[in-house]
């Protein structure tokens, strides 16, 4: 009997309409779990972000010198994976036709076999912590009281676990009476919602032997319960000929998230995913080639410029931008070279500094006024790099210097060198991944050479983590100044995934940058592909791909100790949306901005249920 997929097929349904968050199920067979979930590909597409094992040896995108090193200068866009639940190719889409509402017992699944939701941080999802003594040890929460949430008003709330049996009951509960499978599926769901509050709990509460401080981990407000989409932008203009859909920025502001691509710099506001305002370009026919990654407390930003849209032409136009009004507050030129020119551009306080191939440069953000200069440690320099904080982290190689490759950190009130070490390990490609702290990429002849070296605010200490792991390769070729970053920072510790080098689950893990060790890695109990794309309120946020026996979600892996926190279901037709790019957090909002706005749109808003 054919399967009705509108999850309506005269059961009850499960899962969105009740808010609870995903979980994985225990497995009924014994053997190797994570056989079954192994997905093929339709031959001769090409899959994105680098399917494990097949693209194992791609690196990050040198600064400078096109086309060498191993990591591919920009993702690509996932392959139709057949696992998936799609609909046909004649009505494609992102999202359920109205009236859908997309409950995921409706996928076939064997209604008397439903188990209850399995713990998410046993098994596969335990964070391994690694000491000093040599075998690691698998670290689970620890089992601490729930504490009454007593606020300060004087009135008396519930303990978290009374209210974890209230919603077990609501669940169960009804103005009609459910059918058996009805009954068994709710009091699923009830599990599903006991589960969440007491993990819920142990956060609220911290762990102690973790040294987590639990104001910084924290998830916001719903995030463990199911999502709805609140909008999904339209294009407000179209793409020039010839111009890719490629996201070069993006910003998230109190009451807009804004996109840079090639059709421009523009403005949706949060509430309604509407536009608000797009930045006038400095030149006719000038198209975005970068963005600032954040604005300043007044709210001014930096945009770069190509005259051009030949991705090949110069990214040499700047333009100071008050994102109040998207009006453009000033404009400078970097060079005026008519060959290939990479840039990348910072705002701090007072501050907009840009990074071009053959200088680093200062203005005063409010005005434009020139206040600084730097040309490299030698003569005939090539640089590369940006700046965060007080810090302009640079790569110097200039053909007069010893060694050639070097990492240079500039003060950036003077632009006076703070700071130099030499790279000597005569690297093929340099990517700078963070100013602060002060993080590079290297690659090397082989694979095997490609090195992540992180040093203090002074230079010392220094450390050197092999980008090639057991199990793997880390994920560390898209760093902080990247549109869609990989790899993050928080204080002294990097936090980012391993590709397997064979098919199997995601692995999150983190390294501290003082000693260049592991300090924790948390296998993913997610299914399927997933993907870094975003870090928030100390925790890096883990997309996962839409499966028939998977909703796509996102999961918090807490930078302090790696504890896993799995959030609620994002509504059936979400596909490979949230692995496509940026997600960003704010304002009661989950935005996405695609890397490729053809193949997945301009921005999609979500937002949590109830």
């Amino acid at each position: 009997m054919a399967q009705d997929h509108s999850g309506t097929a005269g059961q009850e349904p499960v899962g969105y309409d009740y808010q609870q968050p995903w979980y994985p199920q225990q497995q009924e067979a014994a053997g190797d779990q994570w056989g079954g979930y192994q997905q093929s590909y339709p031959g001769g597409e090409q899959q994105g972000w680098g399917t494990p094992g097949a693209e194992q040896w791609q690196t990050g995108l040198p600064q400078q010198q096109e086309g060498e090193g191993y990591y591919a200068t920009a993702y690509q866009q996932p392959a139709a994976d057949p696992s998936y639940g799609q609909y046909p190719a004649a009505e494609q889409q992102l999202y359920a036709p109205p009236g859908v509402d997309g409950y995921y017992n409706a996928y076939g699944a064997d209604q008397s076999s439903l188990q209850a939701p399995a713990d998410t941080q046993s098994g596969d999802g335990a964070a391994v912590t690694y000491g000093d003594e040599a075998a690691a040890t698998y670290e689970a929460p620890a089992e601490e009281p729930l504490a009454d949430d007593a606020p300060g008003d004087g009135t008396t709330r519930t303990s978290l676990v009374e209210r974890a049996k209230a919603a077990a009951d609501a669940v169960i509960s009804a103005d009609h009476a459910p059918s058996r499978r009805a009954l068994a599926l709710r009091a699923g769901a009830g599990a599903a919602a006991l589960a969440v509050l007491i993990t819920a709990g142990v956060l609220a509460t911290g762990d102690d032997e973790s040294g987590s401080d639990s104001g910084d981990t924290a998830a916001a407000p719903g995030f463990t319960v199911a999502h709805a989409k609140a909008w999904a932008a339209q294009p407000a203009s179209a793409a020039p000929s010839g111009a890719d859909d490629t996201l070069v920025g993006s910003w998230l502001l109190g009451e807009a998230v804004v996109r840079a691509d090639s059709t421009g710099v523009h403005a949706y506001a949060l509430a309604d995913g509407k536009p608000t305002w797009a930045v006038a370009p400095p030149a006719d026919g000038a198209t975005a080639c970068g963005l600032s990654p954040t604005v300043n407390a007044t709210g001014l930003g930096a945009v770069l410029f190509r005259p051009q849209a030949d991705p090949k032409s110069p990214c040499t136009l700047l333009a100071a931008v008050d994102t109040k009004t998207g009006k453009t507050a000033w404009t400078k030129t970097l060079s005026d070279t008519k060959d290939a020119y990479a840039a990348h551009v910072a705002v701090t306080a007072d501050k907009v500094i840009a990074v071009g191939d053959d200088k680093a440069v200062a203005w005063a953000a409010a005005d434009g006024k020139d206040l600084w200069q730097y040309g490299g440690q030698g003569k005939f320099c090539t640089l590369s790099g940006n700046a965060s904080g007080g810090t302009v982290l640079l790569h110097s190689s200039c053909a007069d210097s010893t060694p050639v490759d070097q990492a240079v950190a500039l003060n950036a009130t003077d632009g006076k060198v703070k700071w130099w070490r030499g790279l000597n390990n005569q690297p093929k490609t340099v990517t700078v991944l963070s100013a602060e702290p002060a993080v590079v990429l290297t690659t090397g002849d082989k694979p095997a050479d490609d090195r992540v070296f992180g040093w203090g605010a002074t230079g010392d200490p220094a450390a050197e983590i092999p980008v090639s792991v057991e199990g793997g390769r880390l994920d560390v070729g898209h760093g902080t100044f990247d549109a869609t970053p990989s790899v993050f920072f928080q204080d002294h510790t990097m936090v980012t995934t391993v590709t397997p080098a064979e098919e199997g689950p995601s692995t999150v893990t983190a390294y501290d940058l003082a000693t260049g060790k592991a300090l924790w890695k948390t296998r993913a109990s997610e299914k399927g592909k997933a993907r870094a794309v975003g870090f928030e309120n100390g925790a890096l946020l883990l997309a996962v791909d839409e499966r028939l026996d998977q909703p796509a979600h996102l999961s918090r892996f807490a930078a302090t100790g790696g504890q896993e926190t799995a959030g609620g279901a994002y509504p059936q037709g979400t596909g490979s949306l949230l692995t496509a790019g940026r997600v960003l957090t704010g304002g009661g909002k989950v935005v996405v901005l695609p890397e490729h706005s053809t193949n997945f749109g301009t921005a999609t808003a979500f937002q949590a249920k109830g």
